[in-house]
């Protein structure tokens, strides 16, 4: 490999600047050379007439020819009057445009820059200088100044210097203390910057690999990063595996570390079954109370109803038209005999009939009622099949912010909520977290009616909630297991409970459920983006029709799918704006996707919109409720949404889904994930990909093990 070189020059021009990234290409004038090169690499964008020293080697591109490829550069300060005067009028410091740059370089020559560090008073002196105007230069000067030398002081040990900018907003003029003497803060504080980046920064500063703030920052990490993958807690041992392959260090050295943790109640532990199990701190918190909550709502007297349960039956299904089968009557009746009540069963079994016959009898006893559910999308559902008002459990709970690592609430146990009934639908996506404020929140008496199907996939959030209420046998639930018989959709109905039992569904061929055979995956792909134009055409509506597969990554993962997809369904066409963002490109039409909860704009995870406008850097999407703008950063909260993963689909409703099942997601295939695929559609199924993918999602009952003892408490088993 070419040597590292340096060299030094001015910034004739930026010729690209990545949106999704901060990669850059410039040119530069080299001054040992007096010629101009053209440099790629990542970090802070200069600015045109900018004198800086970069470091790098030489690169042939096969298309663009050779090129300095840098590895890091610095702004040099300018100690010429040309280079002075060049940087006064950048646009750096506000206040100084060419004109008064040039006065002020013409009083002050090569002392200028001492003089703005040192003794901006004297720039008093200068026409069109008052004290106004200093104020606002010096303060900008001081502010680029900072941001330069953090940017150099990064860059000297090694680190991008492109962190500067977030560091100094966030910590200001304590920002050299926090890379020196506190650097895993910044893991908390700072957005962007993880683990891996954080560890980094702090032992180009310095940082011994084995002290005890890094071996401590470590297993906290691994332990926080876990949660964020479905577990709640994890075994003493399987923390220090996976801290050893993070760290590189000696196992014993962890050991000591994790104690000092435990000892500090930064860590909490459980003792189940002869094995430690570690949590955080706010993790432990919402288990345990989760499990306290519970248990004292299942001890809660009989509502008093002035209400005869029978007579009120009868009469409801009189004016209903409709007979109730056992199993729903008795779930009607246990819904005012405990305080919580778990209705669980698969599609086609009446949990829709129960809710709704429910809510009847609450309000024919002048109950106050609250329905919800974990997402907009269900919510949404529950409110279309109830005709009444539901919402999310956030907006239900008034988010306010975040304080500890933990979200807050507007209702919470100090300010409950005004209910004497809360009903939560789709509660297989409920996480514990979100179980444990909406707990908290409820007043004494209020009894909650908990509705989902436990065959599911689990939340996307840490624990197993409704899995670990049923199977701890200590919370009543009713089991709806008769399937009713379906006016339309009734054999997607009946495959998905074959599915659920591990039986192969029955394929009618053209109609309700079908299989379309691919003989490789990259045709497979470009069949599956036909198969959605046609689909839409015959639906009328591209929110009706949805394409799920269960990874991003080949060729028929959703990433690529939505490139075919947009190029069928939404081709370029002229006078249609676009935006590039990284990878994607975003269009006027195109079907897009929330990615993450926003609750500023009022749009949540799986929200699903359709861009309406394009103009310059904004992109406008409308949503069912809303329209709302994106720029900036924020849109990497929009992807597009032609194909999802089938996670991302869970709470929603499609007349047809296509559903992706190909070889090479293997690891993937799992009954759950396509049984909670085929539960989205209500008229048609279509599965493209091999039969062999299809046997294997079937009869893999495999599912990713979820660390909990939210069970275990719950049956108040032996846990210290």
């Amino acid at each position: 490999m070419d040597e590292v070189i340096e060299t030094k020059g001015t910034v004739e021009t930026i010729i690209f600047q990545a949106d999704d990234s901060d990669y850059v290409i410039f040119r530069l004038n080299r001054e040992e050379e007096n010629e101009t090169i053209t440099v790629t690499g990542h970090g802070p964008v200069p600015l045109t007439g900018d004198r800086i020293g970069v470091q790098g080697r030489w690169i042939q591109h096969r298309k663009y020819g050779r090129q300095f490829g840098a590895i890091a550069w610095q702004r040099i300060d300018p100690d010429t009057i040309e280079g002075i005067e060049r940087f006064l009028s950048s646009g750096y410091v506000r206040g100084i445009g060419p004109a008064l740059a040039h006065r002020i370089v013409e009083a002050f020559g090569t002392d200028t820059m001492d003089i703005l560090s040192h003794d901006p008073n004297q720039l008093l002196t200068i026409e069109g200088i008052g004290e106004k105007k200093l104020a606002l230069i010096s303060e900008s000067f001081y502010q680029e100044k900072q941001l330069h030398d953090l940017a150099l002081e990064l860059e000297t040990h090694g680190a991008s210097g492109r962190y500067a900018a977030r560091l100094l907003q966030v910590y200001g003029d304590d920002a050299s203390y926090v890379l020196h003497q506190e650097p895993y803060r910044m893991i908390r504080e700072v957005e962007g910057i993880g683990f891996k980046t954080a560890d980094q920064i702090a032992l180009s500063f310095g940082m011994e690999p084995q002290s005890g703030e890094r071996l401590e920052a470590g297993l906290e990490y691994v332990l926080f990063d876990m949660t964020q993958n479905g577990h709640v807690c994890l075994p003493w041992e399987e923390l220090l595996r996976r801290a050893v392959s993070l760290l590189h260090v000696d196992g014993l050295l962890l050991d000591d570390a994790l104690t000092e943790l435990i000892r500090l109640e930064q860590i909490m532990t459980a003792e189940y079954g002869g094995t430690t199990y570690l949590y955080t701190a706010n993790a432990y918190k919402a288990e345990q109370c989760t499990a306290e909550r519970l248990l004292e709502m299942v001890e809660l007297p009989p509502l008093k109803v002035k209400t005869h349960i029978q007579l009120f039956l009868d009469r409801w299904q009189q004016s209903c038209q409709f007979s109730l089968a056992d199993g729903q009557r008795q779930a009607v009746e246990q819904s005012v005999e405990t305080g919580i009540l778990v209705i669980t069963g698969g599609p086609g079994t009446g949990k829709t009939t129960i809710v709704k016959t429910i809510i009847g009898l609450a309000e024919e006893e002048s109950l106050r009622i609250l329905l919800c559910a974990p997402t907009g999308r269900a919510a949404k559902r529950l409110a279309e099949t109830t005709e009444r008002q539901a919402m999310t459990i956030h907006r239900m709970l008034g988010l306010n912010g975040f304080y500890d690592g933990m979200q807050q609430f507007d209702y919470n146990e100090s300010n409950p909520l005004k209910a004497d009934l809360v009903i939560v639908d789709e509660v297989s996506m409920l996480d514990l977290e979100m179980m444990y404020h909406l707990l908290q929140a409820l007043p004494p008496s209020c009894r909650v009616i908990l509705v989902g199907d436990a065959d599911q996939l689990p939340s996307v959030g840490a624990g197993a909630v409704l899995h670990d209420i049923i199977s701890s046998g200590k919370i009543p639930v009713v089991r709806l297991e008769t399937i009713f018989r379906q006016k339309n959709g009734g054999g997607i109905v009946t495959n998905a409970h074959r599915i659920n039992r591990g039986a192969m569904p029955v394929l009618d061929g053209e109609d309700e459920f079908r299989f379309v055979a691919i003989s490789d995956e990259a045709s497979g792909a470009d069949q599956i983006s036909r198969i959605y134009k046609e689909e839409v055409a015959l639906a009328g509506d591209e929110f009706s029709v949805q394409v799920l597969s269960p990874m991003y990554r080949l060729e028929c993962g959703v990433d690529n799918l939505n490139r075919l997809i947009q190029a069928q369904a939404n081709a370029a066409a002229a006078g249609v704006s676009e935006y590039a963002k990284g990878t994607v490109l975003f269009r006027v039409g195109d079907k897009v996707l929330q990615k993450k909860n926003d609750y500023e704009k009022g749009v949540f995870n799986g929200d699903i919109g359709k861009i309406w406008a394009i103009q310059k850097d904004v992109i406008y999407v409308r949503y069912p409720e809303q329209d709302v703008r994106y720029e900036g950063k924020d849109i990497d909260e929009i992807t597009l949404a032609y194909a999802i993963t089938v996670h991302k689909s869970q709470g929603s409703e499609y007349h047809t889904v296509i559903m992706v099942l190909v070889n090479s997601h293997y690891i993937m295939l799992q009954r759950n994930l396509l049984y909670t695929a085929v539960t989205r559609a209500k008229r048609r199924v279509i599965l493209v990909g091999t039969e062999k993918a299809l046997q294997a999602a079937v009869s893999n009952v495999r599912t990713s093990r979820r660390f909990t003892l939210l069970a275990q408490r719950l049956r108040q088993e032996d846990l210290w």
